[in-house]
């Protein structure tokens, strides 16, 4: 049914569920990931010189490697890319470049303006995307992960299953994710959990192996 998934990602909390959906569909369909990230050129502007565009362009390579470990983490192959230029037009002319046949993103990423300016970008893209768009409401309601002791044990469930002989060393409760962190005995790098906290679904994000190829 698909083969190539666009999801668009600012770095942000809700962008981060954004790819899990967007990484769960790929794995039950066999497709791959396009992530992408648009470095603002009104924000860029902005900030200002070469010191406030490098950071930018620092913060969407991060943003990708997230997405891409994400991915890898289940065995989906994805491809990153990063652009400048204005957020909806870059992402609707780079769905067309590679064909995708859906787009997965967030109803809203960061705070303040840029929550805002997210918001208009989804708009745009349902209204004008070359394929259908799966808009992913962030959860504000019907937490079932409520500390950080369930998150806790839902992520050494989750380790234990992915075969990490890790221990946890660290959570933190982002807005709309729980990120548990833990140090691992293996060869394979220290291991991230992301647990969602209205699904309890989890993601072990282990140290990018080179499975995924930037655009």
């Amino acid at each position: 049914m698909y083969d190539r998934i666009l999801v668009p990602t600012d770095g942000s909390e809700g962008s981060a569920h954004a790819a899990m959906r967007a990484v769960d569909l790929a794995g039950q369909y066999g497709a791959s990931i396009h992530a992408l990230y648009v470095v603002d050129e009104s924000v860029r502007g902005l900030l200002g010189g070469l010191t406030g565009s490098g950071r930018l362009t620092e913060q969407g390579r991060h943003a990708l490697d997230q997405v891409a470990a994400l991915a890898d983490a289940s065995g989906v192959e994805a491809v990153t890319e990063l652009r400048e230029g204005d957020p909806a037009d870059s992402i609707l002319d780079y769905a067309e470049e590679v064909d995708a046949d859906l787009l997965v993103a967030g109803t809203h990423g960061r705070s303040g303006v840029e929550r805002r300016l997210v918001g208009s970008v989804a708009e745009r893209l349902v209204r004008h995307a070359p394929c259908p768009v799966l808009t992913v409401r962030l959860p504000e309601s019907d937490v079932t992960v409520e500390d950080a002791g369930d998150a806790e044990r839902l992520a050494a469930d989750a380790l234990a299953d992915a075969g990490f002989d890790a221990d946890i060393v660290g959570t933190r409760r982002q807005t709309h994710l729980w990120v548990v962190e833990a140090e691992s005995e293996g060869d394979a790098g220290d291991p991230l959990v992301y647990v969602d906290p209205v699904t309890q679904q989890t993601s072990v994000v282990p140290r990018p192996t080179g499975r995924y190829k930037n655009g």
